[in-house]
């Protein structure tokens, strides 16, 4: 995972706020996500070096890199950081770990992290509280499994599909559904416009059951708020996840 400190750069003469036209409760929280596409005969190598690193940040007590690790089933491993404000973005992330480790071996590291993959990439998210659903008493703790739906459109539409999806959170609120989501926008550096809805579960098995339920509670009304923001998307992408705690890292508070 090399540094993306010149990438970030960029970021600081372009606008990062999501391009749609309604109005959110809050700002959107933003997350640089650096993605590495892993070759499926490297899983096994790679996941060893990911775990080197951990390790290496926790061996050096290293406090200016943060990030949650999720792989999903088509190889991707995707490295989530919260950007709290644009001072952060000309950080050069792995500086304290060569400082503490050594250069050549940081460098070691990561050269056999590289040999796992032919292609990554960086881009910037936004989480959306305002399209966002979380009931009061709703958990996720536990879950680590994950379902994401790709909402992907054409930008004439994103306004139009941005309260679509604000329907569907009146609609669950209305019906009193339990569990929750999570609504993504993509940002900088993503190559297609789309929402992204994140579902939480125990398993897979869960997350399916929990999504046969909900269809029995939302009832037959549902199809049509449904329809209205599926026929706003211009593709739809589903790809399901894991949340990684045992290659995720955060460094000990004091």
């Amino acid at each position: 995972m090399k540094s993306v400190k010149q990438f970030l750069k960029l970021l600081v003469v372009v606008t990062l706020f999501c391009n749609f036209a309604y109005a959110q409760d809050e700002e959107p929280t933003m997350y640089n996500v650096h993605t590495d596409f892993v070759n499926f005969d490297k899983l096994a190598q790679y996941e060893q070096v990911a775990k080197e690193l951990k390790d290496n940040c926790i061996k050096h007590g290293v406090k200016n890199m943060s990030w949650l690790t999720v792989s999903t089933e088509d190889g991707r491993y995707m490295y989530v950081s919260q950007v709290d404000n644009m001072a952060e973005l000309d950080t050069n992330v792995m500086a304290e770990l060569r400082e503490k480790m050594g250069k050549e071996a940081v460098g070691a590291m990561l050269n056999k992290m590289d040999e796992c993959y032919d292609a990554h990439g960086n881009e910037i998210v936004h989480y959306l509280p305002g399209l966002s659903y979380n009931p009061e008493g709703y958990s996720r703790e536990g879950m680590n499994e994950r379902e994401y739906h790709f909402l992907y459109y054409s930008p004439k539409n994103g306004g139009a599909l941005g309260d679509a999806i604000e329907k569907i959170k009146e609609l669950f609120t209305a019906k009193g559904v339990k569990n929750g989501y999570n609504v993504y926008h993509s940002g900088f550096g993503s190559d297609e416009s789309y929402f992204m809805v994140a579902v939480a579960g125990k398993s897979a098995l869960h997350i399916a059951q929990t999504g046969e339920d909900n269809d029995v509670l939302l009832g037959e009304g549902k199809d049509a708020v449904f329809f209205e923001m599926i026929q706003l998307t211009s593709k739809y992408d589903q790809v399901n996840g894991t949340i990684r705690p045992d290659l995720s890292y955060s460094p000990t508070k004091e």
